[in-house]
């Protein structure tokens, strides 16, 4: 008996009850799209459009509600199967926000337009130095993708799906005033805010630009301090295989073949010694990233500064250091007070940044195409030459031929840093396939540059609500790339006959200059009055 008791007690605490109720504003109006979670956990629904909901929870289960606008409640189950209605209260902290639009600020309780704000510490700690993909799940309707998985690639902003009103699917990116035309060099951890306008009003500021969208950026400035503060951040990350991609077997690879008529591995070069190969083991590896952020800030009822540094290093897990992406930025941010009527400031980044990375699609095949196509039969490495093909072995004996032409170049069998030859499959081998690591060595390259952005604003305020602004934005950029590319051969499909070398410049430069006035005021607490005129001029060039 003591024994049936003890088992009847978790059965007990984990009995599923259905848990009904309704979810009203504070005018008694029902609420449709509130979030109801779980405390503590990922089970959740959301209310229907009177404001009702049903959720499968333990009966001694916490109830989280929450909306955006209004505060969070939470509610006991303590075995209910029935809720009384539960009212949610206005967050008044958050309709008092004030927030970036266009070209100037506003409260969120005067917006008539659809914005998301993310604050600065909604931005700490996530696990990415790019600033948009740490947007990733901080805005409704706002959806962050990623093309690709290799070092150095930037993710996407949609704003509301895609639109074909502007020549970009992405959103207008606005850093601190200027124009970019990314927000990769970004730190999030040296973001104080970010507003994306999600409507048209957006178009009515910024024209047809901004049909998909606008994302404004504010960087952070100094904090008044009598000292100072110096601060240093500091992630470290690791990146693994998510999971193994679904391939053939040894035993599924050799019916597959035995029926194609293709397996001939029983002789020769071509003899099979029973071992079988995990190709995404030999090819990909668990890999340390790291971020490193170190700076100062303070200021006084003058002025303020904020300096801040960051280094980012990023490995991919493909093997070898072929993959890679370093970054070095700073952030140098001022403003300064002359006179009570008249501010003075600036905001500039410097990025230098570099690049490599192993070919993913091709017309002769890729790396990351190989390591998921390749037989699982013969690894990546020779045990000797008796292993090599008749093309890579004709190949080496060109080289060793006292009597070669010296004019004609020579043809290179690739091997490894301790000089064993790369291994071509007689199964997979003769094909676009290849080995991956001969698709990842068959080239050397890189790509840098270094970009200097920022703004140097006048803010002039002769009588009070009325401010002239007048900024100057720059974008200066160069690039460079470097391909490198020798004779050497794998079969008939991988190979390089001529030594090749390809080397680009790129220079841009964009400069904007903008003059605007806005006049705010505010009458008897309730009432107020705005208004806004300016200019803008832009002028880019590139060259290459």
């Amino acid at each position: 008996m003591l024994g049936l008791f003890i088992l009847m007690i978790p059965f007990a605490l984990s009995a599923q009850i259905s848990v009904s109720g309704t979810v009203l504003d504070s005018n008694n109006e029902p609420l449709p799209g509130v979030n109801v979670v779980q405390t503590g956990t990922t089970n959740g629904t959301i209310t229907d459009l009177d404001g009702k909901y049903t959720i499968s929870v333990p009966s001694n289960a916490t109830l989280t509600f929450s909306y955006i606008g209004f505060t969070n409640h939470v509610e006991n189950v303590n075995g209910r199967t029935n809720i009384p209605p539960v009212v949610l209260e206005s967050d008044d902290k958050e309709i008092e926000q004030v927030v970036v639009v266009g070209y100037g600020t506003q409260r969120k309780s005067d917006l008539t337009g659809s914005v998301a704000s993310v604050g600065g510490d909604d931005m700490k700690n996530r696990a990415t130095s790019d600033a948009a993909a740490a947007l990733q799940g901080k805005a409704a309707g706002v959806q962050v993708l990623t093309n690709s998985g290799a070092p150095g690639t930037g993710s996407e902003i949609r704003v509301r799906g895609m639109s074909s009103n502007s020549g970009s699917l992405g959103p207008l990116l606005i850093v601190d005033g200027l124009k970019v035309d990314n927000i990769q060099y970004l730190d999030p951890e040296m973001i104080e805010s970010m507003e994306i306008l999600k409507d048209a009003a957006s178009a009515a500021i910024y024209g047809a630009q901004a049909g998909n969208g606008v994302v404004l950026i504010t960087t952070k400035n100094g904090a008044k301090s009598k000292d100072g503060q110096v601060f240093y951040n500091a992630q470290f990350s690791l990146s693994s295989l998510s999971r193994d991609l679904d391939v053939m077997n040894a035993a599924q690879y050799l019916d597959y073949g035995t029926r194609a008529g293709v397996s001939k591995i029983t002789e020769g070069y071509n003899k099979w010694d029973g071992r079988v190969v995990n190709w995404q083991d030999e090819v990909f590896e668990p890999t340390w990233n790291s971020r490193h952020t170190v700076g100062f800030q303070g200021g006084n009822d003058r002025g303020t500064y904020y300096l801040a540094l960051n280094h980012v290093k990023t490995d991919g897990i493909f093997v070898g250091n072929k993959d890679t992406y370093r970054r070095l930025s700073a952030q140098i941010n001022g403003d300064y007070k002359i006179k009570k009527w008249l501010t003075v400031g600036t905001n500039n980044s410097i990025e230098k940044w570099e690049t490599r990375s192993v070919s993913q699609q091709s017309d002769n095949g890729s790396a990351l195409l190989a390591a998921i196509t390749s037989d699982p039969f013969f690894g990546p490495l020779c045990d000797n030459e008796s292993q090599l093909t008749p093309k890579q072995q004709a190949a080496l004996d060109d080289q060793r031929n006292p009597d070669r032409d010296p004019e004609k170049p020579i043809t290179a069998v690739l091997a490894n840093e301790d000089g064993r030859y790369y291994r071509i499959s007689p199964i997979s081998g003769e094909s676009q396939s290849s080995n991956p690591f001969i698709q990842r060595d068959r080239s050397v390259g890189k790509n840098s540059g270094i970009n200097l952005r920022g703004t140097a604003f006048l803010n002039f305020n002769p009588i009070d609500g009325l401010v002239y602004t007048s900024r100057l934005g720059y974008r200066i950029g160069q690039s460079n790339s470097h391909n490198y590319q020798f004779p050497f051969i794998a079969n008939d499909f991988v190979k390089q006959d001529v030594y090749q070398m390809d080397d680009a410049a790129n220079n841009n430069y964009f400069y904007q200059w903008e003059n605007f006035i806005n006049y705010n005021k505010t009458f008897a607490e309730k009432h107020a009055v705005g208004a806004m005129v300016g200019m803008s001029w832009e002028e880019s060039t590139a060259t290459m």
